[in-house]
């Protein structure tokens, strides 16, 4: 049989994530968690209702809107190996206690968010074997923070662009700052040097879903959409950011071109954190004090400093 796919996407307060399955006939392997225990424990119940037996668990970066939910699944399906390449299992490592502490806010509501992380094996060799054929794992890429890394079915021609490219969906400059986004632009369409006939990106809206089932089953299409969007995305993303004089107005301008719903509060925080001083109540409040959030696994911030 050949190899299948399917996404599950994440809630808003989740970040709209998502985590794809990768099955055969009688094995799968899972590619990333979710953010909120809840959305992990609807995905479970879905995985379970396929009737396949989950090998693996792969985590593609140490953000935690994929993996906190890992506390879920590895109750669901003991079996399976929690995976993940050197670098990502050294981050998650590294940023363990500082994002549980970070993230158990009253936005997610009591016991939505774990109370510690589960920590994934370093895998060996960068792949694993889904009955016969292999999943591969490249990392090294940036994205939305640093060390990301992308998932690759060469059998499939399917890739999972993991946090390097979204769709329909705010991307998170917040962990960025210029000269990274350069490379981030150039890392989203290096995936494309792999020929796949489907990206799938990490996150998105509920729309995506139906287009990516429709392209598993119909092999002739191909969706890669993703790729374009995020560039353009950034790109727009970076004249807002050396134009704008205020965060009203950088939201503005990012609502004008891109009037999506979809993890709109990164555009919200980023302003919020660019114009500490100006921003306006109505901006989704900060999960916490700059300088003290969205840190990367050193303890540093890799985004832009404030305008004001």
């Amino acid at each position: 049989m050949a190899l299948k796919y399917k996404v599950f996407l994440h809630s808003y307060l989740g970040f709209n994530s998502n985590s794809t399955l990768f099955y055969g006939d009688k094995d799968a392997v899972l590619i990333d968690a979710s953010h909120l225990l809840s959305d992990s424990h609807r995905m479970a119940a879905e995985i379970i209702t396929l009737q396949r037996n989950l090998t693996h668990i792969y985590i593609s970066h140490f953000h935690p809107d994929h993996h906190f939910g890992l506390e879920v699944l590895k109750h669901a399906f003991p079996r399976a190996k929690i995976v993940g390449l050197h670098q990502s299992v050294h981050d998650i490592v590294d940023v363990s206690n500082d994002k549980v502490d970070l993230w158990s806010i009253d936005r997610f509501g009591p016991g939505d968010i774990p109370g510690s992380t589960t920590i994934p094996l370093i895998l060996e060799e960068p792949f694993v074997e889904l009955e016969g054929q292999r999943i591969e794992f490249y990392g090294g890429y940036e994205g939305d923070s640093i060390n990301n890394s992308i998932v690759w079915a060469p059998s499939m021609k399917v890739m999972c662009a993991t946090d390097v490219a979204f769709h329909d969906c705010n991307l998170w400059p917040i962990e960025s700052n210029v000269a990274r986004r350069v490379r981030w632009r150039k890392d989203i369409a290096r995936m494309l040097e792999f020929d796949p006939r489907v990206v799938i990106p990490g996150h998105c809206d509920e729309a995506k879903l139906q287009i990516l089932e429709d392209v598993m089953q119909n092999t002739s299409r191909s969706y890669l959409d993703c790729v374009d969007w995020s560039i353009k995305y950034l790109e727009f993303y970076e004249e807002v950011y050396n134009s704008a004089g205020s965060a009203q107005q950088m939201v503005d301008m990012m609502y004008q071109r891109y009037p999506l719903k979809a993890e709109d509060f990164a555009i919200h925080w980023q302003a919020r954190l660019l114009y500490p001083h100006s921003a306006p109540d109505w901006l989704t409040p900060l999960p916490g004090k700059p300088g003290e959030i969205f840190l990367n696994p050193q303890g540093g911030y890799d985004g832009d400093p404030p305008k004001e």
